[in-house]
């Protein structure tokens, strides 16, 4: 296991340069990159100027959103699977092992029976193409959206859900991202967990809750990154990969409790909460900070 950044969960922005540099200062091995950029930058250049500050740190790619939508029109769909060829080839060379693919919260397109078949279907064929450069796709849900009641008809918005679309899915090529705050408030059990399996997720995501909430009633505010109030067993989940000698990228996910935090102090609490729920968990991990957050921790190797 180990520390990947993902600023998109942390709720900051940056260059792909400043990310880079983030990771590094704060002792992470892993990010995610922005696909399209990458692709765009390589049309413009080439792969090897593109991605240059990427290679150069050494830095896992964790992975990236794939660039397409679930619920796109038939026309902007079957165009959009086509660029994916070029997308895979990009991530392969990049190293980039896994392409994330979110699962709609609703839609206007068609009720949930017939919605399901398409996207099973369009699941499947993406994970195809993306298995052509031996890039695992790793499915994921939103348990809350913004947009939710806009849609007419409602599709995947907890575990239940998310697991009979897996269970669909034909291709072997279909992981999953595990995220512990949508698994929390999408009501998640163990037993749906091992209906999955441990070695059909391709990549972790952790969060905590504001103490005193339930899932029911829990919004995206109480989102708290990890083992800040232990409301969600993450010691405990990363204890189950420990044990299977998995190898995988796990990235921190949500606020601090002061919200005047700035970006380098979002990043160096989000490594903090991570050494933690690492430590608790028997994982190896590795502490890095620069001077002006070492009064507030410490590095440590172990």
């Amino acid at each position: 296991m180990y520390k990947n950044l993902n600023c998109d969960l942390l709720g900051i922005s940056g260059r792909q340069s400043e990310i880079i540099e983030l990771a590094l200062t704060y002792g992470f091995r892993g990010i995610e990159i922005d696909m399209d950029d990458l692709v765009k930058r390589c049309g413009r250049s080439s792969f090897e100027s593109a991605s240059r500050f990427i290679a150069s740190s050494k830095l896992k790619i964790a992975g990236f959103d794939a660039p397409i939508d679930l619920d796109s029109d038939e026309e902007t769909f079957t165009a959009r699977l086509a660029q994916l060829n070029g997308v895979a080839e990009i991530a392969g060379r990049a190293s980039a092992r896994t392409a994330i693919v979110t699962i709609p919260h609703g839609t206007n397109r068609l009720p949930y029976p017939e919605y399901f078949d398409v996207v099973r279907k369009r699941i499947d064929q993406i994970a195809e193409v993306f298995a052509k450069e031996e890039v695992r796709v790793a499915l994921t849900f939103h348990s809350q959206a913004p947009d939710a009641e806009e849609k007419q008809f409602k599709f995947v918005r907890d575990v239940e859900g998310f697991t009979a679309v897996v269970r669909a899915c034909t291709s072997k090529n279909v992981a999953i991202l595990y995220d512990s705050w949508d698994w929390f408030v999408g009501g998640g059990t163990a037993e749906q967990f091992e209906q999955i399996g441990l070695q059909r997720v391709a990549s972790l995501r952790l969060s905590d809750c504001r103490e005193g909430v339930s899932a029911s009633d829990a919004s995206p505010d109480d989102c708290l990154l990890p083992g800040m109030t232990e409301t969600i067993d993450n010691v405990g989940l990363l204890l189950k990969f420990a044990e299977a000698e998995l190898k995988l990228p796990v990235s921190a996910r949500g606020k601090t409790l002061d919200e005047s935090t700035t970006r380098d102090g979002l990043v160096a609490a989000a490594q903090d909460s991570l050494d933690k729920t690492f430590e608790a968990a028997g994982i190896p991990s590795e502490t890095r900070k620069p001077e002006m957050f070492a009064e507030t921790s410490y590095s440590r190797s172990y």
